[in-house]
């Protein structure tokens, strides 16, 4: 077995300490370099490879951040072996089973307001024609109609682009993997996040074998600081925004926030996914980022939020020219998307329904956000009108942890802070509240029993 002395800075171009990476990096790979091998010192490996320590201990941290070796305190450097299998993919912790005795409120539903009964009923209209076959694939040409009214939905909304670059998805979590697959390359991809993160995207970057690195935001969104230091050290291929209703705090993106994150990826050269599912139900919206660098943008958003999660209706509006480029990873993931799902969706856009369920779906929102206020009576508690979601600091006495398991005992779901925390980041004291999805005389009993506990001391619960 070779030894990182044998083996040298390799044959690479570039600097010294890029040089020591990729022989470091292709070792490993190889096997040259077992699991568990412990690097010489950065000073002995310096001084055997005749350069200087800190281009070795550059090298290291580069080879660190890549996941490829571990520093462990007062013990050295050590090899971590090959990437992480795809066996260890996390489960979604929002989206899990819920009894029925249970009150719901940790997954963002939509509120039935009829939509139910119009997909039924469209459905079966749709299979009761006499023309209409599944027994084949569809043809090149089934999604066009479907595509280009998507297209016009998304232009009322101010979204940006051709319908040509408009590609049809399961959904905008579907529309984010397709986006990043288009995006990434090479053995070892980094992506840029807000620190607090909605957990589906660090389900997409793990199926991507991409790296998960967060940054920093205020109340005007993602710091750009934050963003462009993590782009000098990182060298990432893609940010995830959520820049009109950031999730899990509620926080808009200002305009200025928006103007000074385009600039750094113009500067970087770095993709933006901009994942606008809850953004469907704005009133006043903010022009997008996809206006600011059309170049660079891919708009992932759907019907989940604004009309029925369980349709699975999901549009990307790729950057100009890569739309057939997102339509051959939609072609190797799945072929195509649902046939009979296509139909559906472009007749609720035929009809209207789409904006007219959207536009009762927002009214019950805003009543259930009022209820909301006048039962919690908390001044912090932070939300976007029409958006079924509240963030919830806790009082000075309460974890959120702790919050969440007196809860999960009063029969109620709630999502604390650490289930949206990246590792090895600080975890939120915070509660996030979904308002939809339950009966609204349901959610006003499981907001009232929210209430006492957060205004009873933690120690008054103990038995």
């Amino acid at each position: 077995m070779d030894t990182i002395e044998t083996l040298g800075l390799g044959v690479s171009q570039g600097p010294k300490y890029r040089r020591l990476f990729d022989t470091l990096t292709g070792a490993i790979r190889r096997g040259d370099l077992a699991e568990g091998t412990r690097l010489p010192p950065v000073r002995d490996l310096a001084w055997q490879l005749k350069i200087t320590p800190g281009t070795v201990a550059r090298a290291y941290q580069m080879a660190t951040e890549h996941g490829l070796l571990e520093a462990r305190v007062g013990r050295g450097t050590f090899v971590r072996g090959q990437r992480r299998e795809l066996a260890d993919v996390p489960a979604n912790t929002i989206a899990r089973t819920v009894t029925g005795e249970q009150l719901n409120l940790r997954s963002g539903h939509t509120s039935d307001v009829g939509q139910s009964v119009l997909v039924n009923q469209m459905i079966a209209e749709i299979t009761a024609r006499a023309e209409i076959t599944f027994s084949d694939y569809p043809p090149d040409n089934a999604q066009d109609r479907c595509r280009e009214l998507a297209h016009g939905w998304l232009q009322e909304q101010g979204v940006t682009g051709q319908a040509l670059d408009l590609v049809l998805t399961s959904g905008a979590h579907n529309s984010v993997i397709v986006a990043l697959h288009c995006i990434l390359s090479g053995r070892d991809p980094v992506i840029l996040s807000h620190r607090l993160t909605y957990p589906g995207f660090r389900q997409s970057a793990h199926l991507c074998r991409a790296r998960l690195v967060g940054i920093e935001g205020d109340a005007e969104g993602p710091l750009p600081d934050s963003l462009a230091e993590a782009c000098r050290k990182h060298n990432p291929q893609a940010l995830l925004l959520s820049s009109n209703v950031h999730n899990p705090t509620c926080v808009t993106t200002s305009l200025a926030r928006r103007q000074a994150i385009a600039a750094i990826a113009r500067r970087y050269d770095l993709q933006i996914v901009e994942d606008d599912v809850y953004g469907t139900l704005m009133a006043d919206r903010l022009p997008g980022i996809d206006t600011i660098c059309p170049e660079r943008v891919w708009h992932a958003t759907s019907l989940s939020k604004c009309f029925a999660a369980g349709l699975r209706a999901g549009f990307l509006q790729c950057p100009p020219g890569l739309g057939p480029l997102g339509q051959r990873v939609v072609q190797g993931m799945s072929f195509s998307s649902s046939q009979l799902l296509t139909m559906v969706t472009q007749r609720l856009f035929e009809n209207g329904a789409v904006g007219t369920v959207a536009g009762r779906i927002k009214v019950e929102v805003i009543e259930r956000q009022a209820m909301a206020a006048r039962i919690l009576g908390l001044e912090s508690v932070r939300f976007s009108p029409g958006i079924g979601l509240l963030w919830l600091p806790m009082p000075v006495f309460w974890r959120a942890s702790a919050f969440q398991t007196a809860c999960e005992k009063a029969g109620i779901l709630v999502a604390a802070g650490d289930v949206f925390t990246l590792p090895d980041e600080p975890a939120p004291n915070a509660i996030r509240i979904s308002l939809s999805g339950s009966d609204r005389e349901r959610l006003q009993q499981g907001l009232q029993v929210i209430a006492t506990l957060l205004a009873a001391q933690p120690q008054d619960l103990l038995s």
